[in-house]
């Protein structure tokens, strides 16, 4: 009897521990239900939070793209319309400086016309670089990596700028000689940012100063670097070294400049593989190194074209353009040219008309033209069997990288921009005028700078 009671009590204390265990089981699954529903919601409202931002994110994304699209466009139009009057500016003192032998200036008026050339020189500069830097930014930036010697490059640059160099009593050193030295570069833009480097070099330098470029090669790549001899830049300065529009301090002093030079020149340098560095004391001068990558090929013969004179053959010329006064410039060069016979349509179809009755030896087209853009009066002309085979030159303030490409893709001889340079103007006429011209390559003329 007394083993039956101890099973019982057993199978009562059993039962009594299996009821609390299913008790505080259940009591834990609703627990765990609530903290999963709280975390569920908390999750939803979380996923709810995120969505907003990533929407707001998307919203401020389309702002900013769009700003930004609207900015490159004011750029670019600004160039535009700026280029517009330089060509008459920077044309017409350049006429008077070619004339002074037949129509001689007081000693005042040859000093005022200097000035006028070298502030429509200043402005040019400032807006191509402001259109560079907008096509850097905008990411149609074209380059044309080569394998090339940019020692030759460098030696080019600085003879360009010595006159600049004299002028400011600094001693321009050029870099010398090293065997074998190859590097991949765009070759005119490693002249835009070499020519910015060492003219900043000179322009920041002292009387009795000198700057030294250095080349060196190495098995990661070729280092050149720009010395000069200047006051140098305090350390709290560097950080701001490469900003667009920032001076350093110097926005009150006579050197002119906007404070993009260094900046372009760094996007430039970044954009063919290679990087841009600084290293400057108060005092000790400064010293800007850019690194371009390797090329383990040897670089191609650097071929110079000579500008060929104004001497050129009895022609007919059509140009068309709506502006009087760079109507007036073509004007006056032609006559400084010689034998050529001008005539002017103002708009589309009166120069599509023009050429047919005419058939000139070259047209000039203008391509923001009333009535008919110079892109469609292109096209309009190679239709026409009277003027298809006419020789046909783009001149226009559309310097922006799409200008450039969509005239290559027309099929204009050449593409000049404005402000027209007339040694530009020269070797195209000529090259258009030789017999053995042809139309199926078309080069650029952007200011100085030639790319074929």
């Amino acid at each position: 009897m007394e083993l039956v009671l101890v099973v019982v009590a057993l199978a009562l204390s059993g039962c009594w521990a299996g009821l609390r265990m299913a008790v505080k089981a259940r009591r834990e699954v609703r627990i765990l239900r609530r903290v999963n529903a709280t975390l569920e919601a908390c999750s939803e409202q979380r996923a709810r939070e995120l969505q907003a931002a990533l929407t707001a994110a998307e919203g401020q994304a389309a702002q900013v793209e769009a700003a930004h699209r609207a900015k490159t466009e004011f750029l670019t139009s600004m160039s535009h319309e700026l280029r517009t009057p330089l060509n008459a500016v920077i044309g017409f003192s350049d006429l008077m400086r070619m004339n002074e032998a037949q129509e001689p200036l007081t000693h005042r008026q040859h000093q005022a016309l200097e000035q006028i050339r070298d502030a429509g020189a200043r402005l040019l500069v400032l807006v191509d670089e402001v259109l560079n830097l907008a096509d850097i930014e905008g990411g149609r930036l074209a380059l044309n990596v080569e394998r090339l010697d940019p020692l030759l490059v460098a030696r080019q640059v600085c003879e360009a700028l010595r006159p600049m160099a004299e002028a400011a009593e600094v001693e321009l050193r050029e870099p010398p000689p090293v065997a074998g030295l190859a590097a991949r570069a765009d070759r005119e833009r490693l002249r835009q940012v070499l020519t910015a480097l060492i003219a900043n070099a000179v322009k920041y330098n002292r009387p009795g100063g000198a700057v030294l470029i250095e080349a060196r090669q190495s098995a990661e790549g070729v280092s050149l670097s720009v010395h000069d001899t200047g006051p140098g830049l305090p350390a709290a300065r560097m950080n701001g070294l490469f900003q667009p529009f920032n001076r350093l301090g110097r926005e009150a002093s006579d050197v002119p400049g906007a404070g993009l030079g260094l900046a372009v020149a760094r996007r430039l340098i970044d954009a063919m593989g290679g990087r841009l560095e600084a290293e400057s004391r108060e005092g000790e001068g400064a010293v800007f190194t850019m690194y371009l990558p390797a090329s383990a090929a040897q670089p191609r013969a650097l071929i110079a074209s000579p500008v060929p004179a104004a001497d050129l053959p009895e022609a007919t010329l059509l140009y068309v353009e709506d502006n009087p006064s760079n109507v007036a410039l073509m004007r006056h060069v032609t006559t400084a040219f010689g034998r050529l016979r001008l005539h002017v349509a103002q708009t589309g179809p009166e120069g599509l008309a023009l050429a047919r009755d005419l058939r000139p030896d070259v047209i000039i087209l203008d391509i923001n033209l009333p009535g008919m853009d110079g892109f469609e009066l292109k096209a309009r002309l190679g239709e026409d069997p009277l003027t298809r085979t006419v020789p046909v030159l783009a001149l226009s303030a559309g310097a922006a990288l799409a200008d450039i490409r969509r005239g290559r893709e027309a099929g204009f001889m050449e593409y000049l921009t404005k402000p027209l340079q007339i040694p530009a103007l020269a070797e195209a006429l000529s090259r258009a005028l030789s017999p053995v011209s042809t139309t199926g390559d078309i080069a650029v003329r952007a200011g100085t700078i030639d790319a074929a």
